[in-house]
C-alpha cells in the first residue's frame, strides 16, 4: 500500500507559468508537485521566448515593465546558478516601420519619457533588413532559450521527485476534509497552469479565454547581424549558427494544432517584406496560445472553491510576465496583498455567476 504524501501545492501544467510558480515556491521552501502531460504543440516550447518592453502597433510601454524586467533577469540569474546555463540572451530589437504613418506615430511617442527610456531611432543601415520607411531600436529586450530552459528545469524537477509525467483528470482531484486529494496525495492548494487545456478543467472552463494559434518557421540566412532581433510584421530571432526563428501567425479560427501551408505562406509573405537577403526554410511548427479577451493574464482564487487558483492567459508576453506574476500570486496567497486589477481573476467573476445560472 502506497504511503500518503503531503504537499503545500499541486501545480497542473509545467509550461512557462507552472515552472515559474514552481521556482518561486522552491525559493520559499514550500513543498509542491507538478503534474504535466507534455504535448507536442505546447506554445511555451514553440514560442521564441522574446521579451519586449514595448507592445503592439501603438507602441506603448508595457504594464509594470520595470518590475517585470527586474523579476525576469533575477529569475534567470537564479536558473544560471541552479542549472549551469545562461538561458537569457539580451538583444536589442530593430523594428522597421511599415509605412509613413507608423514613422510619424513613433516620433510622437518618442517625446514621452517612459517610452524614450527604451527606444531610440536606429542609426545607420542594418544589413538584410528592409528599412524603406526607417526603423527604430528597442533596448532592454531579448529572448530566452525557452525550449532548453523548460527541458532542463523539468528534468531537474523530475530528479527531485517534484514533477510527474501524467495527465491530470480533474474528476480525481477532490476537495475533502479540508485538503485537496489526488491518488495518495494531500495538498493544501491547487493551481491550474494549463494553458489552452483549461477547457478540460470544469472549475475554470467559464473563463473567457480566446485561443490563438501561432505558427513559426526556422530558416537559414547568412550575413545577418546576430546581435539583433529583427522585426517587421514578423520577428526574426537568432537561434544558432545561421539559423533563425521566424514568427508568428495569429490565427483566431483554426481546425487543429498542426502546422499548415496557409500559415507557412503567411509567414513567407511577411518575411519577404522584412528581409533583403536570400534564405532557406528548414522547418515549421505551431502552438496554441491561451490569450484572453482583454489581453491580460488571469491569476487568483476561484470565486467559490477554496484554495483553488488560476495562473493562465499569459499570451504572447508569457516570458516577460511569468516570473513577476508567479511571485505576485504567492504574495497574495501568503501575505494577503491585493492582486493588480489588470490581471486579477475577479474581473471575470461575473462570467462564473452567469455559468451557474445556465
Amino acid at each position: 500500500m502506497k504511503q500518503s504524501r503531503s504537499y503545500d501545492f499541486l501545480i497542473i501544467g509545467a509550461g512557462i507559468a507552472g515552472l515559474n510558480l514552481a521556482w518561486q515556491l522552491e525559493k520559499m521552501q514550500k513543498s509542491f508537485l507538478i503534474l504535466d502531460n507534455t504535448g507536442e504543440h505546447k506554445s511555451s516550447i514553440v514560442a521564441a521566448g522574446m521579451f519586449n518592453p514595448i507592445s503592439g502597433k501603438r507602441m506603448t510601454v508595457n504594464w509594470r515593465v520595470n518590475e517585470l524586467l527586474a523579476s525576469l533577469h533575477q529569475t534567470f540569474t537564479d536558473f544560471k546558478t541552479l542549472l549551469g546555463q545562461d538561458y537569457l540572451i539580451p538583444a536589442s530589437i530593430v523594428q522597421s516601420f511599415g509605412n509613413t504613418k507608423e514613422s510619424n506615430d513613433f516620433s510622437i511617442q518618442l517625446e514621452k519619457a517612459n517610452f524614450s527610456q527604451f527606444v531610440s531611432s536606429t542609426q545607420g543601415e542594418i544589413k538584410g533588413l528592409n528599412q524603406d520607411f526607417g526603423s527604430f531600436e528597442v533596448m532592454g529586450s531579448g529572448w530566452v532559450k525557452t525550449k532548453e530552459w523548460i527541458s532542463d528545469f523539468q528534468n531537474y524537477l523530475m530528479e527531485q521527485g517534484k514533477l510527474e509525467r501524467c495527465k491530470a483528470d480533474w474528476k480525481d482531484i477532490v476537495w475533502q476534509n479540508g485538503t485537496w486529494n489526488w491518488q495518495d496525495l494531500h495538498v493544501n492548494k491547487v493551481v491550474s497552469c494549463e494553458g489552452y487545456q483549461y477547457q478540460e478543467n470544469p472549475h475554470f472552463n467559464w473563463l473567457p479565454f480566446k485561443l490563438c494559434k501561432g505558427q513559426v518557421l526556422h530558416i537559414r540566412c547568412a550575413d545577418l547581424n546576430k546581435e539583433y532581433i529583427l522585426k517587421k510584421g514578423v520577428y526574426l530571432v537568432h537561434q544558432f549558427d545561421d539559423v533563425y526563428k521566424v514568427g508568428a501567425t495569429y490565427e483566431w479560427d483554426f481546425e487543429d494544432e498542426k502546422p499548415n501551408e496557409e500559415g507557412k505562406m503567411n509567414l513567407i509573405d511577411k518575411l519577404d517584406k522584412l528581409l533583403t537577403l536570400p534564405y532557406s526554410i528548414l522547418s515549421q511548427d505551431s502552438g496554441i496560445r491561451p490569450t484572453t479577451r482583454d489581453r491580460a493574464a488571469i491569476l487568483g482564487e476561484h470565486p467559490a472553491i477554496k484554495n483553488l487558483y488560476c495562473f493562465n492567459g499569459l499570451g504572447t508576453k508569457g516570458m516577460l510576465q511569468a516570473p513577476f506574476l508567479a511571485k505576485h500570486l504567492l504574495e497574495a496567497i501568503y501575505n494577503h496583498s491585493e492582486i493588480d486589477a489588470k490581471v486579477d481573476i475577479k474581473r471575470f467573476y461575473s462570467f462564473y455567476s452567469s455559468s451557474q445560472n445556465e
